[in-house]
């Protein structure tokens, strides 16, 4: 397998906290940088496959995972951020900002590693513009009619989707859509990971894909030249 290459932006050491995990083991090159207000240039010239950013000082590490999803270049980055608080408002504020996962204390590998190999593992990613529809889990009229957006981009993970309606980071959605050249409606079971104030009245949110319906993993595997293990 070849090397797998990760930035670790921190001012003390991590491995007691991830040491055990999959991020420590041969076969990961780990690039390290103290400091997450200049650590953009790092990670843009180290191109890894993920990035982890040490949350000891939340507002550093937002502003960082922020810079990184703001710019087209860093925007696909994978990124997993490490609370040092018991409390949720961190981990919402981290996830807010952009993180694809956060961590805390000591991670337990055969909790954590299967998620981690799926960071490091980049998937192909389709820029488009395609009408989506969904209904938000935590509506209390279950009569209400679906929404819709649209989804600026797309991979076997996730969607970014842009729509007039604000999505809480956390939320679960049912998503219905179509690809190009596909008749037939794709539907997943999709969580809010980030959002984004897109302006003119709009907004953005990252949406993972947490369930791919029937033979919908597949298709878009093909749609994006992908196999459906990857």
């Amino acid at each position: 397998m070849p090397t797998r290459r990760i930035v670790v932006v921190s001012q003390v050491d991590l491995s007691p906290e991830l040491g055990d995990t999959v991020l420590w083991r041969p076969g990961v090159e780990r690039v390290f940088w103290p400091d997450p207000a200049g650590a953009f240039k790092t990670i843009e010239n180290a191109n890894p496959r993920l990035v982890v950013v040490d949350g000891a000082d939340t507002v550093a590490a937002c502003a960082l995972i922020g810079e990184l999803r703001a710019d087209v270049r860093t925007r696909p980055l994978s990124i997993a951020a490490l609370s040092r608080s018991t409390g949720l408002e961190d981990e919402a504020a981290l996830r807010g900002a952009g993180a694809n996962l956060v961590l805390s204390g000591h991670v337990d590998p055969y909790l954590w590693d299967g998620r981690l190999e799926e960071l490091m593992t980049v998937p192909k990613r389709r820029d488009l513009r395609i009408p989506v529809l969904f209904e938000l889990w935590s509506r209390f009229d279950s009569e209400a009619p679906a929404v819709a957006g649209t989804a600026l981009n797309v991979s076997l993970n996730g969607a970014l989707i842009e729509t007039e309606e604000f999505l809480d980071v956390g939320s679960k959605l049912d998503l219905a859509f179509e690809l190009p050249g596909d008749a037939d409606r794709l539907k997943a079971l999709g969580q809010v990971v980030r959002e984004d104030d897109a302006g003119t009245g709009r907004y953005r949110a990252g949406v993972e894909f947490l369930v791919l319906r029937g033979d919908a993993r597949a298709r878009l595997a093909a749609f994006l030249g992908e196999t459906p293990e990857a």
